[in-house]
């Protein structure tokens, strides 16, 4: 029995735009996708007897209808028509619901790892069909791309530079649900995206980090209101909230902010707090 080991990356929405409303329910979007060095484990046993999917977590196990490692497992197996069992194993560090794609990522992980273990090219279009039958997030996490704008609903993806920086990334320990988030912004008419440019990173743009959620989330949340003010107070160059939330981030682009870190994990409670860098 061979034994597989695959990191999973979370993301940051660096930006998110919400354009207009689709007639599949979705929406299109202009967003800026980095991946983080914040990871979880996924570990792939080959050749087993029979299929087991264990998550080690704070949360516990996710219910197999809900969720999107194994519907991609079922799916990839389908659509290669691999017969063999396999028993996965997720170690997760990403907070679950944070905004920062755990379950995308470990969705396009999976698939990730499927295609190498049975000699498939990472670059084959079913792949892409069945990351973005998972989720708008699930095919940025299958591309090569460390950083990309997401248009259409997320899943056409133009390359952006990884800018170095630090992120400081602070989670309170409540979900916030994304299909809420969406039904509650108040999208009446569409729009036109304010443009990124790839010269300078984007905190450095005249408009800075626009999220569209960040009104109606810290309206509902206003703790999060406090941490925000609480990382300016320690100097970062922008803050902003990833997705939908409830995770913030504040970016230092100069030197890591170790004294804040510890500073926010020994002062901040009910949070979970991330030092963490852009992947290159």
């Amino acid at each position: 029995m061979k034994k597989y080991l695959f990191l999973s990356p979370a993301k940051l929405n660096l930006v998110l735009q919400v354009l207009s409303r689709r007639e599949d329910g979705y929406h299109n979007l202009y967003t800026i996708f980095q991946k983080i060095d914040l990871f979880d484990e996924i570990e792939i046993k080959k050749g087993t007897l029979d299929f087991r999917l264990d998550f080690i977590s704070d949360r516990g196990d996710i219910p197999l209808e809900e969720n999107l490692v194994y519907k991609a497992y079922i799916k990839f197996k389908e659509t290669f028509r691999i017969n063999e069992n396999h028993h996965i194993r997720v170690k997760k560090t990403i907070p679950i619901g944070a905004g920062l794609g755990g379950g995308s990522s470990n969705a396009a992980t999976i698939l990730k790892g499927l295609a190498y273990i049975y000699g498939i090219d990472r670059e084959e279009p079913l792949l892409y069909s069945i990351a973005k039958s998972l989720g708008a997030d699930v095919p940025f996490f299958l591309s090569p791309y460390v950083a990309a704008i997401g248009e259409g609903i997320g899943d056409v993806l133009i390359p952006y530079p990884s800018f170095q920086a630090w992120y400081l990334l602070i989670c309170p320990n409540f979900e916030i649900s994304t299909k809420w988030a969406y039904q509650n912004l108040g999208l009446t008419n569409s729009k036109n995206p304010v443009y990124y440019s790839t010269e300078v990173p984007p905190w450095r743009h005249p408009q800075g980090l626009i999220n569209d959620f960040k009104a109606l989330v810290f309206e509902k949340f206003p703790f999060l209101g406090e941490l925000e003010a609480n990382l300016k107070t320690f100097g970062c160059c922008a803050v902003s909230l990833s997705g939908t939330g409830p995770t913030i981030f504040g970016i230092f682009e100069k030197e890591p902010p170790f004294y804040v870190y510890e500073t926010l994990k020994r002062t901040l409670k009910e949070v979970k707090v991330f030092l963490v860098q852009n992947l290159e």
